[in-house]
Formats: C-alpha cells, sequence, structure tokens
C-alpha cells in the first residue's frame, strides 16, 4: 500500500485521536483500542519505510496515549481525595448491605468478645499470649513509662510512618483477600473485631480504661471503620465469585472489583487520618476529658457521614 493510500485510509482516525476528550466516558472506553491501533500503524509506517514525517507524527501521537493513558489510570492523592469525597458516598450507597452486614459482624463479635472476657478475665490468655497481654498493660498503666514519659517530634512521626503501613496493610489484605471467596476478607474483619473486644475488657479488668479509651477513642472512629469498609468491599468481592449470576466468574469479579474501588479509597483516606490522629493527638498529653469530646465528635462525624452515604448516596 502506498503512503498517500495510506494516510487517506487512516487520516479521520488520527484527527480524532488526537482530539482526546477525558470528559466524554465513550470515548475513554474506547481509547485503549484506539491507542493500540496507533501503535500498529506506527510499525507498519516504519516497516514500509514511509516519510520521516508521517512517521514523527504517528510517534506523537502515540506518545501522547501514553500520556493520557497514565494519567487516566494513575491513582495520585488528588485523584484518591476526588473519590473519596464524590464516588466514595455513592459507592457506600450500591453496596449499603454489605457495609451494614460486616458493621453488624464486626460490632456483634467485638461486643461478644468484651463481655466474655468482661465476665470471665482468665480466657483472656485462650486467645492472647501472656506475653503479649503484660505488653499491652504497660503500655496503659498510668503509673508505667509510656503514660508518664512524653513523645518526642521524631518518634511522633516514627509512629505515623508505623500506623500508615500496618493499618493500610490489613486493609488492602482484606481487599485482596475477597478472591478467596471472601474468607480473606472475612477472617482478618472477624479477627479484629474479636481482637479489640477481647482487650479491651482486659484494660477495663485491671483498672486502665482511662488512658486507652482516651487514646483510643481518637482515632478509632476512623480506623475501625475503615476496617469494616475494607472487608464489605472484600466480602463482596468473594459473594461475586461464589454467585456470578448471568455472569462470566472472571467478568462478575471485574464489575464487582471496579463497584467496591472507591470504598477502598475511601478506606484508604480514612486511615490516613487515624494514623495521623493517632501519632499527633491520641498520644498527647491533652487532658483525657478533652480526648473524649474531641473523640465522640470524630464518632459522629464519621457514622453520620456513613449513614448519610448508605441511605442517600452522597
Amino acid at each position: 500500500m502506498k503512503q498517500n493510500q495510506f494516510v487517506r485510509l487512516n487520516e479521520a482516525r488520527w484527527q480524532l485521536f488526537s482530539q482526546f476528550d477525558a470528559s466524554d466516558k465513550d470515548w475513554v472506553a474506547v481509547y485503549p483500542e484506539q491507542f493500540r491501533q496507533i501503535c500498529s500503524d506506527l510499525a507498519l509506517a516504519r516497516s514500509r519505510q514511509y516519510s520521516p514525517a508521517l512517521i514523527e507524527r504517528l510517534n506523537q501521537l502515540v506518545q501522547q496515549g501514553q500520556q493520557h493513558l497514565y494519567q487516566s489510570n494513575g491513582f495520585s492523592l488528588v485523584h484518591i481525595l476526588k473519590i473519596f469525597t464524590q464516588d466514595f458516598p455513592r459507592a457506600l450507597y450500591e453496596n449499603s448491605k454489605y457495609i451494614v452486614a460486616s458493621t453488624l459482624a464486626f460490632w456483634g463479635l467485638g461486643l461478644l468478645a468484651f463481655l466474655w472476657v468482661l465476665i470471665a478475665p482468665q480466657h483472656i490468655y485462650w486467645f492472647i499470649d501472656p506475653m503479649q497481654v503484660n505488653q499491652l498493660e504497660s503500655m496503659y498503666d498510668p503509673a508505667g513509662s509510656v503514660q508518664t514519659d512524653s513523645r518526642s517530634a521524631g518518634q511522633d512521626v516514627m509512629m505515623f510512618g508505623y500506623y500508615v503501613y500496618n493499618n493500610i496493610g490489613i486493609a488492602f489484605q482484606m481487599f485482596g483477600g475477597g478472591a478467596l471467596l471472601g474468607v480473606g476478607a472475612l477472617f482478618p474483619l472477624l479477627f479484629n473485631s474479636f481482637y479489640f473486644g477481647a482487650i479491651s475488657a482486659h484494660i477495663v479488668n485491671v483498672g486502665f480504661e482511662e488512658p486507652f479509651f482516651s487514646f483510643v477513642i481518637g482515632h478509632g472512629s476512623f480506623e475501625l471503620m475503615a476496617i469494616v469498609i475494607a472487608g464489605a468491599a472484600g466480602c463482596k468481592i468473594g459473594f461475586s465469585i461464589l454467585n456470578p449470576g448471568t455472569l462470566a466468574r472472571k467478568e462478575a469479579i471485574k464489575k464487582s472489583g471496579m463497584s467496591v474501588l472507591p470504598l477502598i479509597c475511601g478506606a484508604f483516606v480514612m486511615l490516613l487520618i487515624a494514623a495521623f490522629v493517632e501519632a499527633f493527638w491520641s498520644s498527647s498529653d491533652l487532658p483525657s476529658i478533652v480526648k473524649y469530646i474531641v473523640g465522640s465528635l470524630g464518632w459522629f462525624w464519621v457514622l453520620h457521614r456513613l449513614y448519610r452515604g448508605c441511605r442517600y448516596g452522597n
């Protein structure tokens, strides 16, 4: 095929490709395929030794396509925050049944564990190693070094990094674990629920409840509810594998994954907030009453936003 004929056959498609509109969802959907075709055109032009001007034009179109694809698929912090404010509430509404079920499972089992250990204190050692129990007690002992010594700014920053790594790791483990028929999401959800309930009861039993709850209340609303949301997202993926309906399992997983992706972004932002509060606020020397007031306001705000999202999608 001569170059003139090649250009004449493809000119309209090249012009359309160069006028990419990110706001047009239909165009965005076909853009990857159009990009692959442009790459094929470039390879063909090179193999047939068409003019350098044509090859350079096609090369510029390929570079443009790479730029748009990377920008549209990238997950910068700004993009994540946009999803958190716009898509996250709608995803809560669309997946409200899973959110409610995950919430009931988490707090229901946590309450049972709390009552169990509260009534039978010795049973804490059935679930937690004695060394870990001693470490927990030393952390919240009002007369211990952890409560009486002040942390430096450097230690706060270090703990912030640790909290981010630990908490977000758990959330993404739950999300990815949904592919294991939901078990990989459900087990961490219930384990964290039981663990939190059991250690809370033990702390009450030994009389260290004030330093413990004044510490937890500040970041707990963001952290614990983010775990609930991540668990719901993972469980939905697992359910789509078990019950794909009329779709092939591959398509069902893809569809459910796209549906819960804003939930994971929302949980990610909530866990970042929780890590910041835990590192720089919860561990501060402020009076407990101040922490209780601020923490209660945080719980009210988080639960209110989740309720509005699940109920109205906004």
